[in-house]
């Protein structure tokens, strides 16, 4: 799941989505947007209510859990009751079964539309910004041993999971740099939020499935994939 945009109000609903989900799953994968405004007080809410989860949680961070500059803190509010942080390293299940890397991503728009790194100073750090977000997952998958690998971002890294947003919004939603670790790695599954209003279903250019798990598109309910569904046919 993605986008819980956890804040005020929201310990009731989250407390009983998440006793549901123990019975559904193996672990829990996290894509961001955890809180509404990235508050210290929401982080703790989050954590508070993630007790109720008897299962692994990995997670990254998104763009709200950055509002007010808490995201140090934050994570490590959650990584205190348990919840592995992809941005502070891997998570690997045991006997290497499953590998989960992340990290939140960046945007800068898709294949040849997608901006260059060229230019005013100020667009060079804004799209370095997303190989910087890149090259940590790319660093994470080369040194990954697991039998099936998953990414978790919060920005998507392809367009078909953006479309149903408007065309003036999806350059930040994502960015394609972000599905380059992923082919060159072999990947099994990408996970992403941030498109409220995107597409369930989407593939990088070398065929890697990408799903998208924003609460929204999935009427607020957290979506069950099954990691047979994702290996090559040969296997």
């Amino acid at each position: 799941m993605g986008d819980l945009h956890f804040g005020t109000g929201s310990f009731i609903f989250y407390r009983a989505l998440f006793k549901t989900l123990n019975k559904d799953a193996d672990i829990v994968v996290m894509c961001g947007d955890l809180t509404t405004r990235g508050l210290i007080e929401e982080a703790r809410g989050l954590a508070e209510t993630l007790s109720y989860i008897e299962k692994p949680v990995v997670a990254v961070l998104g763009n709200h859990d950055h509002e007010a500059n808490n995201q140090e803190e934050i994570m490590d509010i959650l990584s205190e009751t348990g919840v592995n942080m992809l941005e502070r390293g891997p998570y690997i299940t045991e006997g290497h079964k499953a590998g989960f890397v992340g990290t939140k991503g960046f945007c800068g728009g898709f294949l040849n539309c997608r901006i260059a790194p060229f230019g005013e100073r100020i667009l060079k750090m804004f799209i370095n910004e997303t190989y910087r977000e890149t090259n940590r997952v790319n660093r994470d998958l080369k040194s990954l041993k697991a039998d099936f690998k998953v990414v978790a971002y919060h920005y998507a890294p392809v367009r078909d999971t953006c479309i149903g947003e408007h065309s003036e919004v999806i350059p930040f939603l994502g960015c394609s740099i972000l599905s380059d670790p992923v082919d060159t790695f072999k990947a099994n599954l990408v996970l992403h939020g941030h498109a409220h209003n995107g597409m369930e279903k989407g593939q990088t250019s070398t065929g890697v499935p990408v799903r998208n798990v924003a609460l929204p598109i999935h009427n607020k309910k957290y979506k069950v994939y099954d990691s047979t569904e994702f290996l090559p046919s040969d296997r």
